[in-house]
């Protein structure tokens, strides 16, 4: 796999994942993600389970303190290098048995174990006590190399506390990505509205700002957005299992996206673990492969635009060589 990442060789590049345990999250957060997912969990596995049994059988699965999992998952996938991103739901929800220095500090080491598959990004929910102390020695000592923002947990993209953390970012020329679009309990939905990054983009005209899962239900407001923001970057990572039972729907907001955005700013995601569940990894990429020959009629794509939302796109803005 290694190999891929010499030369012009296409590179496939998961921008937006996660990986996970449950001592990271709160059990708020753990019970809220099962109870929202008890249809899906019947629709996909013909099984009717609690959101306990949820939480037992199937997210127990996914637990990956090392990150053993995922470069399994990725050699077996054929993805070369996955951004990983620490979430901090403490404030919002409650604090988990580890605390969110320490899961960064985590990140950091794991990125360092597999520096040429995975990229690290920190995150600190920006209202803590301390909260630019952490991001600029994950930056400085750490070497993370981006910051994940979840505004789900109650604040908004564009506050003055954000902005703080935001200003470190750019100091060190640090790639910021951005929670956008509708989310499960016990997550607050409001404050991820993609029209809060129109503030962020015009001012920090000199950073990378990443919109993630195509902003969900906000996706025509973020496509209109992405055509007059430089800086704006996009990712559709999470939209596996709509694109898994609506193919049509899928293509045709992929196909607005590109239109809008451009295809040069257009990254491919997973969102994993969870997504896993619903299709595969290989599935996922063998379906964005293939939309230029399944497309439904009507709706086109490119093999460039296929190959540059896969990994050339952030190869070239991340710097990945």
């Amino acid at each position: 796999m290694l190999n891929r990442l010499k030369g012009d060789v296409k590179l496939i590049i998961d921008a937006h994942a996660h990986i996970v345990d449950k001592d990271w999250y709160p059990d708020k957060w753990w019970t809220g993600l099962a109870t929202s997912i008890v249809s899906e969990v019947k629709n996909i596995f013909n099984m009717e389970l609690t959101p306990q049994q949820i939480i037992d059988k199937l997210l127990f699965n996914v637990f990956d303190p090392t990150g053993e999992k995922l470069i399994g998952e990725m050699d077996r996938a054929g993805i070369d290098m996955t951004v990983i991103c620490v979430q901090d739901y403490g404030i919002g929800l409650s604090e988990p048995k580890i605390s969110i220095e320490e899961q960064n500090r985590i990140f950091a080491e794991i990125q360092k174990k597999y520096p040429k598959r995975i990229l690290s990004y920190a995150s600190v929910d920006p209202r803590r006590d301390g909260a630019e102390e952490l991001i600029r020695k994950c930056f400085e000592e750490w070497q993370m190399a981006g910051l994940k923002i979840h505004p789900s947990t109650g604040f908004y993209p564009n506050s003055k506390e954000t902005y703080k953390i935001l200003d470190i970012a750019a100091e060190f020329k640090k790639p910021v990505l951005f929670h956008t679009g509708q989310i499960v309990q016990p997550l607050r939905s409001k404050y991820c509205d993609p029209i809060y990054l129109d503030d962020v983009c015009l001012d920090f005209p000199d950073l990378w700002i990443q919109a993630a899962h195509m902003g969900f239900g906000w996706r025509h407001e973020l496509f209109h957005m992405g055509s007059t923001k430089s800086n704006l970057l996009v990712d559709f990572s999470g939209w596996q299992v709509l694109a898994k039972s609506n193919y049509k729907e899928f293509c045709s907001s992929l196909r607005l996206c590109l239109d809008e955005f451009s295809a040069e700013k257009v990254l491919f995601g997973t969102d994993n673990p969870y997504l896993r569940m619903a299709l595969a990894d290989k599935k996922w990429i063998n379906m964005i492969k293939k939309l230029p020959s399944k497309a439904p009629e009507g709706i086109e794509f490119t093999e460039k635009e296929v190959d540059l939302m896969l990994g050339g796109n952030a190869q070239r803005i991340f710097g990945i060589s």
